[in-house]
């Protein structure tokens, strides 16, 4: 490890950004999250103070890059599979209707009893003010990570209320359907 000066910081950046960026670019198909991969390293590079020596530079930040981008590629597969299960959960359940304020209003209500604070405003986040799973995570101050894990989480308790509500429903009218025959 070596500590490093402005002048050195800044001729490593100048060498090895462009290659950064390519690989990341590469990777993950999107300009503004490359640029976002390569700055991250760069700031933790910065911010540490300290880095391989210098004839290893290269393939540190080069590994840093892929590993930056596998983990931003798993968030984006965790983000694509809560959006899937939500969609399904809501189509199934049929829990967010505009038609029916009934189940609107006890959805509404289950979330302000049962979940904690910071599912509550995830929750309202992203699927009352339909914020991105980035914009969720800047209001709320927390990471991506974070928010999936919470609608994931809540979307599950959602699903397990309104199932266990349908079956009481359907208890009820049983019981009431043999009485009167």
């Amino acid at each position: 490890m070596i500590i490093m000066t402005k002048e050195e910081f800044e001729d490593i950046y100048r060498q090895h950004y462009a290659k950064m960026y390519r690989l990341a670019r590469t990777m993950l198909y999107d300009a503004d999250e490359s640029k976002d991969v390569v700055s991250d390293i760069f700031a933790r590079l910065l911010r540490d103070c300290d880095g391989p020596q210098k004839d290893k530079m290269e393939g540190y930040l080069m590994t840093a890059v892929r590993n930056r981008c596998r983990d931003v590629l798993c968030h984006k597969s965790m983000q694509e599979r809560v959006e899937k299960l939500f969609l399904q959960e809501s189509m199934q359940c049929q829990i967010v209707s505009m038609n029916d304020d009934d189940r609107l209003e006890r959805l509404m209500q289950f979330i302000e009893a049962e979940l904690p604070p910071l599912s509550q405003q995830i929750f309202r986040l992203r699927f009352l003010s339909e914020m991105s799973y980035e914009e969720v995570a800047q209001a709320a101050g927390v990471s991506k990570v974070t928010v999936y894990n919470h609608l994931s989480q809540s979307v599950q308790r959602i699903k397990e209320y309104f199932q266990q509500q349908t079956a009481k429903r359907q208890t009820l009218w049983n019981s009431k359907t043999n009485w009167i025959s």
